[in-house]
Order: C-alpha cells, then structure tokens, then sequence
C-alpha cells in the first residue's frame, strides 16, 4: 500500500473568467477516492479547503483562489509520501497560474527529491479541458502526467512509479472506463475539510470582483450526475479524449439509487442544501434527468445547473418543476440562425425551442439565462445581427437575460483546429483564455472585425442594464438665469412647478418601479422648493438623484454646501465653452463663465470629499467645436473626471443654425478622449456610434434613454425615448450596422438637413 498524497493548487486566475472554477477540485476529491478504494493510503491538501482559504484581488486583474502557494506548502505533511498528485484544471494552463504551478512542483521536489510528482486532470467530464503534452510538463518542471478521467489510468502510473517501474508512457491516458459510474466510490469529502470549503465559498461569495449568475451562498455542492455529452458542437471540449483518438462511450450516466445515495450523504452529513450540477449537458437524457429531478424534490434540495441546457430537451412540466428548485434557469441557444447553430456550430439544435422555453419560465416565474455566441468563422453580420436582435426580443418579452460571449477557440476543440489552419486568429491566444470568452473577440471574419464584434457585444449588454433602472427627469423650473441658444426648454414660459404636484408626481413614478431621478430645468438651483424635492426624492427611495445645473449659484459656497449635502448621489454642471467668449456666446449670459467656473470649484471638492459623483456638460455647437481640445485642458486644470460632450437634439431652442456638421466635429470629438481621456471619463451623447469608429464604447450612455421620461413643470409627461426616436431615423447603412440593436439611427432637422443626409448615406 502506497502513501499518496493528492495537493489541489491555488487559483491565479483573471477576474473575467466567466467560469465557476470555485469547483476544480471535484476531480480531485473523486481521484482520491479511487485510490483509497483500491488500497492506497490517500492523503489530500487542498488550497481552498483551508482555515483561511480565500478569493483574494492580485496585481492587475487577477484573483487569487485559494490560499497563497507558500501558505499551502507550510501545510505539506511531515511524513514523506510515496507518490505526489497535483490536481490539474484547464484554470492552471493560463500563465500566471502555470508560473505557479512550476514553482510548487519544485518545492515539492526540493523537499523530497526521490518522490515522483504527477501531473493529473482528474477530469471527471468537466467543460474547457484544455489540451496538455510532454512539452507541457518540460516547461513546468514536471517528470509524469495523467489525462482525462482518473479511474484505472491515475491508478496504474502511481502502482508503478511507487513500486518503482518505469511506466510504458510519460503521461498514462485511457479512454473512460467501461465500468459502471454506480461502481464508483463517492467522492472521498472526508479527506477535506468540507466546513473550511463552505467559509471559502462564502467569502467568495462576498467578494466584488466577479458578477456570478448562481449563488454561492452555503451550504452548497457540485455533483456530476453524468459524464461526456452525445453532442459535437465545434467549440466544446467535451469528451476531450478523443483529440487522442482514443474510442469510448461518449454518454454514462450515474442511476437513481447512486444518485440518492450521494446526495443524502452530502445532506445528512455535511448540511449540504444545493446542489451544482456540473454536467455538460444535464438534460440530454429524459429519463437521467427525470430521475435527477425526483431525488432532488425527494430530499428537498436546491438545484444549480451552470453549464446551458438543450432548450429543445425540455418539458413545459420540468419547467414548472425546476422553478420550485431553481433560483434561475440557464440554455443554451448559441445563435438565432439555423445556417451558424447547426451547420457552422453543428449544434443539431430546434431553434424554436429557446422561446417556448422562455415562455414557460415567464409563465412559472423561473428566471432565464440564455447562452448566446457571436463571432464563428464564416458567420456574417446579418447573422451576428439576427442574434443580439433576437437575445433582446426575448429579454424584452419574458425577460431572458442574456449572456453573449465570443467564439473562442480551446486547445482541442473543432473550432481551434479550423482557426489555426485557416488563420484567422488575430491575436493568438491558446492558453490564456479567461478573459477571452466575454472580454475579447480573437478571430477575424468574413465581413466584420474584432473590434466591431466586441462593440456590439457591448451596446446589447447595455441596451439590457439600462433597461432596468428606469428614470424620471424633472423639469422644476423653466426660470433661467442662462439663455443657451440650444435650451430644449428654452421656448418655454418661465413657470415654477408646483411643489406638491411634483412630489405627488414623484411618487406615483417610484411606485411604478422607476429608480432614477435627475432634476433639471430651466435652471433648477432658481428654484426655492430644490432642495425640498431633493430630499423629498430621497425620501421615496430613489436609488440615484441627480442635479444638472449651470452651477452659477455655487459660485457661494453655502450655496455648493448646501447643493451638495442635499441628497443627491451625482451633480452635473453645464460648462460650454473654455473661456468667457465662447461660453456666454452659447449661453447668451454676461459673466456666466466666472460664475459657472467658481461653482465647479467649489463644488467639486466637496462632492469628492462626500463620494458624490461630480461631472460636467457640454453641448456641441459651431462655436465651441472649434476649441474643443481647450475645452479639455480647462477640464484639467479644474479636476474635473467626467465629461458628457453632447450633440444637438432637434427640440426646444435648438436649432440647424447652431448644430455642428456631426461628419466634421466626430474626428475633434476622438482627439478629445485620445488627448485627455487617460484623466477624464468622458461620454459621447446624441451621436449615431457610427460617426466614431473605434470609440463606439464611448457612446454606450446615449442608449441610457430608454425608459426615461421628461416630466415637465405644466406637469406633462413624455417618454423622452419614444420622443427623440421620432426625431431620428435609419438610414441605408443602418440595416446591417451592429449597433441598429440600440440606435434610433440619424437626428433630422429641417429638410435642408434631411437631403444632406441622404446625399452622404443615400435614400
């Protein structure tokens, strides 16, 4: 009998990985149960199953899971193993962890220089493997490998490097078993200390540096209730042995007997009340699932299912069954059409299916995740479009929020290989893959780029998170102590608002859902009842209240104090020029500049001092675009962080004498941000994204107008979308622009500017 000793690293990982790497040691646990059952005497030291086990920040973007290495090796037994096995996860092939992963094999070494070191997948079926070879183990210091599934291939290179055999390969692979998975011991929980992993989870759970979709909240496990998958989608490493050409039973299944007995040790003994099902595909058998479903409602257990089901697998009663056991359920549907879903992906899929399931969760109020892809070669933009169009038809009808990530090619899969030989990469990425899958498109295609890709990815996700928040915007006054030439309430009879209907009004608004509030005008700060509004807003649980002003009445500082301990959350201030000639040329207000510019002065440092967001306004204008880059060197010089540069919009005052050509000021607008947007985080307003190619993150907030309505002091409410949607509209280019999924298309003024319009982008 061997002493074995089976070490799970810590995790260095970047802090977008979209996975849940929170559990890459099951594989781990499972090994060490399959050599205790076959005679070894099994030891385990897990990085994340310690006292002070934790998910902690690194430098740049990067977290750490787990405790630090030298924390772990403090930990290494007294008595020297026969045999060490590392625990391998596709999360340790990126480079900083693979850094570290070198160096724990050579401290292993260093302290026991005749004990042979193994390199192990312990893959029980899990997604993302990640191909591996001998060069693999040059690099890392590392004398023997096992791939794939533990059962048989871990247990014969540990018999025979302990009873000092040369084995027949440097790395042991075997296809899986042809035994039955109910044969199998449970995973051998007691070798770790399973208390210690929950406060893990639990501090991972609280920690800010990753969004998770599931809960983390324990007590909590992951279980595979099956392995492999009958499917071949091109960009999935499922069944990761057949790279190897090795032949097996792609689909085993553990039985209901072996099912309730596993999850009522995890219940009964270590309090466990939700389950991850870590599957790769959970739903790909009926029955299996069926049977899942009934132990789970059995022994009233939660349910977790993290990788995408098959939409078409499932039943309008497992629905139902699933929102009594679910905190939300996920699919997978890649793309909306059939040509990239089963010709490009070969996904065999019903693409009708992902609606009806959609409906079915509305209807039984299951929440929805939907798994969507962009970017598969060959896939085109009409394609790419149909998909982020339909991934918001479906949030928008029953709420399915979606989840969009780029085709990215793992080590091993169809998809590398088509990549690699076509050469399509456009930055080869083979091993540092976390951040790639949602954070960075890698492939170029047939008739957009990578850059496009990512854009699109980003105005869907923010048409979606802006969609939520809803805001109301107040007109309190239409007295002004400016007169902008562009005022959108400008033509309007200098009226207060009458402070009861408004708060009433705000009322009304925040029992309907809305979140926001920004105060405008007019100028509100004229307003006597401002401050009262203000607190009356906080008061109604506004999440957000915002100010926007032309900050002249700051220019006391009582007045900044008391603005700036009023309640609101943010102060915007309207500053339109970088000196007094062209600031009061827009605002048509004699000694406006120095009151505005003292106001931002003040105010600013004790919105700073409160953790008030503090920003400034500009609107464009033929005056102002001209000395747009001294606008931004006065922004410096007052701290100011955030900037909106706003274009024109065709109501109240403003008018086509005043707009800018937006063709001529865009290119001013990008020299802007690439002069100062390392200090200033600025936004691009009222702009088609199309004008400002390579910069289009910038114009993401213009699409914040959905669901904001403009009250104004006559008491009228407009939606303001729904308003300057009938100002604009799509122009030819539109059709198959990626950002059609969000933009109302081109502001139209008189019909001056609409034939200039069609002379640049046609009819």
């Amino acid at each position: 009998m061997a002493r074995a000793l089976l070490v799970q690293p810590p995790l260095l990982l970047h802090a977008d990985w979209i996975d849940y790497p929170y559990f890459a040691n099951l594989g781990l646990w499972q090994a060490a149960a399959d050599l205790r059952a076959r005679g070894h005497s099994v030891e385990v030291l897990d990085a994340c199953c310690l006292p002070s086990s934790n998910a902690t920040r690194e430098a740049g973007r990067f977290v750490r899971l787990g405790v630090p290495l030298a924390t772990l090796l403090g930990r290494l037994p007294a008595q020297r193993p026969d045999v060490v096995v590392i625990g391998h996860s596709p999360w340790l092939r990126a480079r900083p962890a693979a850094a570290e992963l070198k160096r724990l094999a050579a401290s292993l070494q260093a302290r026991w220089p005749q004990v042979p070191v193994v390199l192990a997948d312990c893959d029980v079926g899990g997604m993302h493997s990640i191909a591996w070879d001998e060069n693999a183990l040059d690099e890392l210091g590392i004398a023997w490998g096992q791939r794939y599934e533990p059962e048989g291939s871990l247990a014969a290179i540990v018999d025979d490097l302990v009873a000092g055999r040369t084995p027949m390969s440097r790395i042991a692979k075997a296809p899986p078993q042809a035994l039955d998975l109910d044969e199998l011991p449970l995973p051998a929980y007691d070798l770790i200390d399973f208390a210690a992993f929950q406060r893990f989870l639990q501090r991972t759970a609280q920690g800010d540096f990753k969004r998770e979709m599931f809960d983390l909240t324990p007590p909590i496990a992951a279980v595979k209730t099956a392995r492999g998958c009958v499917y071949g989608c091109s960009f999935c490493t499922a069944n990761p042995w057949r790279q190897d050409g090795l032949d097996s039973k792609s689909y085993r299944m553990h039985g209901a007997a072996y099912l309730e007995r596993h999850f009522t040790l995890l219940r009964d003994t270590y309090g466990v009340r939700r389950l991850v099902v870590l599957d790769e595909l959970a739903n790909v058998n009926q029955a299996h699932f069926e049977a899942v479903l009934a132990v789970a409602e059995k022994l009233d257990l939660r349910l977790d299912f993290p990788n995408g089901m098959r939409a078409d697998r499932l039943t309008q009663a497992q629905v139902h069954r699933l929102a009594q056991r679910c905190a939300v359920l996920s699919v997978s549907a890649e793309s909306a059409t059939e040509r990239v879903a089963n010709d490009l992906i070969g996904k065999r899929f019903d693409l009708a299916a992902t609606e009806r399931v959609a409906g079915w969760c509305a209807a039984h109020g299951l929440p929805l995740v939907v798994h969507w892809m962009i970017g598969q070669p060959d896939e085109t933009r009409a394609e790419i479009l149909a998909t982020l169009n339909a991934a918001w038809d479906l949030f928008e009808r029953y709420g399915a929020r979606p989840l969009v990530q780029f085709a990215t090619p793992i080590l091993g899969t169809k998809l590398h290989a088509e990549v690699t030989e076509r050469q399509l990469w456009t930055t080869r990425e083979d091993r540092d893959i976390g951040p790639l899958f949602q954070g960075k498109p890698v492939l170029q295609g047939k008739d957009w780029t990578a850059n496009e890709l990512w854009a699109a990815k980003r105005v869907l996700e923010t048409k979606v998170d802006v969609s939520k928040p809803r805001k109301v915007i107040m007109n309190t006054t239409y007295v002004c102590n400016n007169q902008c030439v562009f005022c959108a309430t400008g033509n309007r009879s200098p009226w207060k608002g009458d402070l009861e209907r408004q708060l009433g009004f705000l009322k009304d608004r925040r029992d309907q859902g809305f979140d926001l509030c920004d105060f405008d005008g007019g100028e509100p700060t004229t307003n006597p009842d401002l401050l009262k509004l203000i607190a009356g807003a906080k008061d109604l649980g506004f999440q957000q209240i915002n100010l926007t002003t032309n900050g002249r009445m700051m220019a006391v500082p009582k007045n900044a104090e008391k603005i700036v301990r009023s309640g609101i959350t943010s102060l915007l201030v309207s500053l339109h020029g970088p000196n007094e000639a062209v600031h009061e040329e827009n605002v048509q207000a004699k000694g406006a500049f120095r009151q505005t510019v003292l106001g931002i002065q003040n105010a600013r440092p004790l919105c700073d001092a409160a953790g008030i967001a503090f920003g400034v306004n500009v609107t464009l204008t033929k005056v102002n675009s001209p000395v747009l880059l001294e606008y931004g060197e006065l922004l410096v010089r007052l701290g100011v962080k955030l900037c909106n540069v706003q274009f024109l919009t065709p109501f109240g005052r403003a008018s086509a004498e005043c707009q800018p050509d937006p063709a001529e000021v865009a290119p001013l607008v990008m020299q802007l941000i690439d002069q100062f947007g390392d200090r200033i985080k600025f936004q691009v307003i009222n702009l088609p994204m199309c004008y400002i190619p390579g910069y289009e993150e910038y114009g993401l907030s213009d699409i914040g107008k959905l669901e904001r309505h403009m009250v104004f002091v006559t008491m009228d409410d407009v939606n303001l979308f729904d308003y300057l949607q009938s100002r604009r509209r799509h122009e030819e280019p539109c059709k198959t622009c990626f950002f059609s999924i969000a933009c109302q298309g081109f502001y139209y003024w008189p019909d001056e500017w609409k034939d200039e319009a069609r002379a640049r982008f046609g009819d």
